[in-house]
């Protein structure tokens, strides 16, 4: 049986596509110094329809230069572009903040206040089954809880798991509670599935895992088919689970919640089995002329 590949082993997820993001790609070039790797980069976007590392590297940028180039901080395309990364990075305050940015900058562009309230009415949801543990009855619950067992764990309770340095480990078992924020190296968390919850865009998979201490965490999944999922009673298992507390203000709405980031369905052992290599999706290639 081939080994869980690790998280640093992982591509990045896909990032959707915006209005018009070659230009932000032109106003970094204007204030960052373009070298040719950005050159490269720039090209990579026009003809692919998404951002690569390097691009999001180069949106990014924007923020230092916005102070100096004040044309380039009253563009929404900037606004949007960027806080369409921060949602992807899952920095859902900045997102939210730089959607609201865009559509106060362009009234008459209806995608900034679309993408605004899709992610506010997700987070509402999201918080709310987190605090209910999906709506699921405490009896019902114990009894699902009840039925965890080591052999879950797969390849992550028998010393078969690959750590990033290639070798094989035991990973200890730990509650959901004890993680710390970040990479917990060396450890794996088990649960069960109480809930799943699909964004508009179908990105991120996400779902509510509780273990036998009590908390409820969001498990955010990227690079999936959109076949793949778990579902409610489901057991799953979590290698080196990165961990990120969330607080976020926004409008007069307070959101509040943990979350575990999986880059890949692959690095999952859903129901003591890891998932095979068709659940993950593949990059695909688009082509579409290159905007002014």
């Amino acid at each position: 049986m081939s080994p869980l590949p690790t998280p640093a082993s992982q591509e990045p997820s896909p990032i959707a596509r915006t209005k018009s993001p070659c230009r932000t790609c032109q106003w970094c070039f204007g204030s960052c110094r373009p070298t040719p790797e950005m050159s490269i980069l720039v090209m990579s976007w026009t003809a692919s329809g998404r951002p690569s590392w390097l691009c999001r590297w180069m949106s990014l940028m924007a923020a230092p230069g916005e102070k100096v180039d004040r044309k380039a901080s009253s563009n929404p395309d900037l606004h949007l572009n960027r806080a369409t990364l921060h949602k992807y990075e899952e920095n859902y305050g900045e997102a939210l903040e730089g959607f609201s940015q865009a559509a106060a900058l362009d009234p008459a562009w209806p995608e900034p206040r679309q993408r605004e309230q899709q992610l506010m009415e997700f987070l509402t949801r999201l918080t709310s089954l987190l605090e209910s543990k999906g709506k699921t009855k405490p009896k019902k619950l114990q009894s699902m809880l009840g039925s965890l067992r080591p052999a879950h764990l797969g390849p992550c309770g028998d010393g078969r798991y690959q750590s990033a340095t290639g070798q094989k480990v035991t990973l200890e078992c730990k509650p959901l509670s004890s993680l710390q924020p970040g990479v917990n190296s060396g450890a794996v968390v088990l649960g069960k599935v109480v809930f799943s919850l699909t964004a508009e865009e179908k990105v991120p998979f996400t779902f509510g895992l509780v273990d036998s201490d009590g908390p409820c965490y969001a498990v955010m999944v990227y690079n999936v088919v959109q076949s793949w999922g778990v579902l409610i009673g489901d057991s799953v298992a979590i290698p080196e689970p990165n961990l990120r507390h969330h607080q976020i203000q926004h409008k007069g709405k307070n959101y509040s919640f943990s979350s575990v980031r999986v880059e890949t369905p692959l690095l999952l052992v859903v129901n003591g089995k890891p998932q095979n290599s068709s659940s993950q999706a593949t990059a695909t290639v688009a082509s579409r002329p290159q905007c002014e």
